[in-house]
Protein backbone atom coordinates (compact mmCIF):
# COMPACT_ATOMS: atom_id res chain seq x y z
CA UNK A 1 0.00 0.00 0.00
CA UNK A 2 1.78 3.10 -1.00
CA UNK A 3 1.94 5.83 1.64
CA UNK A 4 1.13 9.27 1.59
CA UNK A 5 3.50 12.50 0.74
CA UNK A 6 3.13 13.52 4.89
CA UNK A 7 3.84 10.05 5.81
CA UNK A 8 7.48 10.27 4.73
CA UNK A 9 8.27 14.02 4.13
CA UNK A 10 6.06 16.79 5.62
CA UNK A 11 4.59 19.30 3.62
CA UNK A 12 4.61 23.23 3.74
CA UNK A 13 1.33 22.95 5.36
CA UNK A 14 2.48 20.70 7.97
CA UNK A 15 5.87 22.65 9.31
CA UNK A 16 3.27 25.87 9.55
CA UNK A 17 1.11 23.62 11.40
CA UNK A 18 3.91 22.54 13.68
CA UNK A 19 5.54 26.18 13.64
CA UNK A 20 2.64 27.33 15.14
CA UNK A 21 1.95 24.62 17.55
CA UNK A 22 5.00 25.72 19.19
CA UNK A 23 4.56 29.35 18.74
CA UNK A 24 0.95 29.04 21.12
CA UNK A 25 2.68 27.14 23.72
CA UNK A 26 5.62 29.59 23.97
CA UNK A 27 5.25 31.69 27.43
CA UNK A 28 8.10 33.97 26.66
CA UNK A 29 10.40 34.70 23.33
CA UNK A 30 13.18 36.98 22.13
CA UNK A 31 12.19 39.98 19.94
CA UNK A 32 14.94 41.41 18.33
CA UNK A 33 14.43 44.46 16.50
CA UNK A 34 16.85 46.93 14.49
CA UNK A 35 18.48 50.08 16.63
CA UNK A 36 19.20 53.17 14.07
CA UNK A 37 22.96 52.14 14.38
CA UNK A 38 21.92 48.96 12.42
CA UNK A 39 22.15 47.02 15.91
CA UNK A 40 20.02 44.13 16.65
CA UNK A 41 18.70 44.74 20.26
CA UNK A 42 16.89 41.52 21.77
CA UNK A 43 15.07 41.28 24.77
CA UNK A 44 12.97 38.38 25.97
CA UNK A 45 9.06 39.58 25.56
CA UNK A 46 5.71 37.28 27.50
CA UNK A 47 3.78 36.63 24.43
CA UNK A 48 0.15 37.84 24.78
CA UNK A 49 -1.59 36.15 21.94
CA UNK A 50 -0.96 33.93 18.85
CA UNK A 51 -3.54 33.71 16.20
CA UNK A 52 -3.85 31.26 13.42
CA UNK A 53 -1.78 33.07 11.06
CA UNK A 54 1.06 32.90 13.51
CA UNK A 55 0.99 36.58 13.91
CA UNK A 56 2.16 36.97 17.37
CA UNK A 57 0.61 39.79 19.41
CA UNK A 58 3.06 41.62 22.90
CA UNK A 59 2.34 43.99 25.55
CA UNK A 60 4.46 47.69 24.98
CA UNK A 61 4.92 51.00 26.30
CA UNK A 62 4.19 53.70 23.23
CA UNK A 63 7.53 55.37 24.89
CA UNK A 64 9.56 52.15 24.75
CA UNK A 65 12.93 51.63 22.94
CA UNK A 66 11.59 49.16 20.22
CA UNK A 67 8.39 51.56 19.51
CA UNK A 68 11.21 53.93 18.14
CA UNK A 69 12.77 51.21 16.14
CA UNK A 70 9.42 49.77 15.14
CA UNK A 71 8.75 52.97 13.59
CA UNK A 72 12.05 53.55 11.71
CA UNK A 73 12.24 49.67 11.16
CA UNK A 74 9.23 47.13 11.00
CA UNK A 75 11.47 44.34 10.74
CA UNK A 76 11.29 41.53 13.21
CA UNK A 77 12.92 38.61 14.80
CA UNK A 78 11.38 36.42 17.17
CA UNK A 79 13.29 33.22 18.84
CA UNK A 80 11.37 30.83 21.10
CA UNK A 81 13.17 28.27 23.02
CA UNK A 82 12.28 25.56 25.71
CA UNK A 83 14.88 22.32 26.39
CA UNK A 84 13.72 20.07 22.99
CA UNK A 85 11.86 22.58 21.01
CA UNK A 86 13.37 25.50 18.94
CA UNK A 87 11.85 28.26 16.78
CA UNK A 88 12.60 31.28 15.26
CA UNK A 89 10.22 33.99 13.08
CA UNK A 90 10.87 36.34 10.46
CA UNK A 91 8.16 39.05 10.08
CA UNK A 92 7.35 42.75 10.68
CA UNK A 93 6.01 44.22 13.37
CA UNK A 94 3.21 46.80 13.65
CA UNK A 95 1.38 48.47 16.56
CA UNK A 96 -1.87 48.20 17.66
CA UNK A 97 -3.74 50.15 19.84
CA UNK A 98 -7.34 48.61 19.13
CA UNK A 99 -8.44 50.17 23.39
CA UNK A 100 -11.49 46.88 22.76
CA UNK A 101 -8.17 44.18 22.23
CA UNK A 102 -6.10 45.48 24.78
CA UNK A 103 -8.63 45.25 27.40
CA UNK A 104 -10.17 41.67 26.35
CA UNK A 105 -6.39 40.75 26.94
CA UNK A 106 -5.89 42.35 29.93
CA UNK A 107 -3.97 40.72 33.10
CA UNK A 108 -3.78 42.58 36.20
CA UNK A 109 0.40 41.88 35.92
CA UNK A 110 0.76 44.40 33.20
CA UNK A 111 -0.16 47.22 36.27
CA UNK A 112 3.75 47.10 37.07
CA UNK A 113 4.05 48.12 33.54
CA UNK A 114 0.60 50.14 33.20
CA UNK A 115 -0.17 51.74 36.41
CA UNK A 116 -3.09 53.63 35.67
CA UNK A 117 -4.74 49.67 34.39
CA UNK A 118 -6.40 49.42 31.06
CA UNK A 119 -6.83 52.23 30.20
CA UNK A 120 -3.22 53.86 30.87
CA UNK A 121 -2.09 55.46 27.50
CA UNK A 122 0.95 54.26 27.39
CA UNK A 123 -0.09 50.37 26.78
CA UNK A 124 -0.18 49.69 23.59
CA UNK A 125 -0.19 45.75 21.56
CA UNK A 126 3.68 45.28 19.13
CA UNK A 127 1.99 42.56 16.42
CA UNK A 128 4.48 40.42 14.31
CA UNK A 129 3.15 39.49 11.34
CA UNK A 130 5.55 36.66 10.35
CA UNK A 131 7.06 36.21 7.10
CA UNK A 132 9.39 33.41 7.54
CA UNK A 133 9.58 30.25 10.43
CA UNK A 134 11.57 27.73 11.08
CA UNK A 135 11.76 25.05 13.99
CA UNK A 136 13.75 22.26 15.06
CA UNK A 137 11.86 19.93 17.94
CA UNK A 138 13.50 17.40 19.26
CA UNK A 139 10.20 16.62 21.68
CA UNK A 140 8.19 13.77 23.01
CA UNK A 141 8.99 10.76 20.36
CA UNK A 142 10.63 13.22 17.92
CA UNK A 143 13.82 13.28 21.51
CA UNK A 144 12.98 9.54 21.72
CA UNK A 145 13.90 8.99 18.02
CA UNK A 146 16.83 11.09 17.94
CA UNK A 147 18.18 9.45 21.02
CA UNK A 148 18.15 6.41 19.51
CA UNK A 149 19.66 7.57 16.17
CA UNK A 150 22.56 9.25 18.48
CA UNK A 151 23.19 6.22 20.26
CA UNK A 152 23.42 3.91 16.78
CA UNK A 153 25.64 6.95 15.26
CA UNK A 154 27.89 6.72 18.42
CA UNK A 155 28.44 2.93 17.85
CA UNK A 156 28.79 2.84 14.56
CA UNK A 157 31.18 5.46 14.06
CA UNK A 158 28.84 7.64 11.96
CA UNK A 159 27.00 10.90 12.24
CA UNK A 160 23.27 11.31 13.36
CA UNK A 161 20.79 11.58 10.31
CA UNK A 162 18.40 14.16 10.47
CA UNK A 163 14.73 13.25 9.87
CA UNK A 164 12.71 15.46 7.62
CA UNK A 165 9.88 15.72 10.95
CA UNK A 166 12.68 17.40 13.41
CA UNK A 167 13.07 20.40 11.11
CA UNK A 168 11.09 22.35 9.07
CA UNK A 169 11.13 26.01 7.22
CA UNK A 170 8.16 27.49 5.84
CA UNK A 171 7.40 31.05 4.15
CA UNK A 172 4.36 32.50 5.41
Amino acid sequence: MATSPSATAPTDADHRAHLYEILDSAGTVVVITRAADGQLHPRPMAVVRVDEDGTTYFVTPRSSTKVAELEADPRVDLVFQSRTRYASISGRGRLVNDRAMIEALWTEGWRLWFPEGKQDPEITLLAVDPEHGEYWDQSGTRGLSFLLRAARAYVTGTTVEPRPEDHGATSM
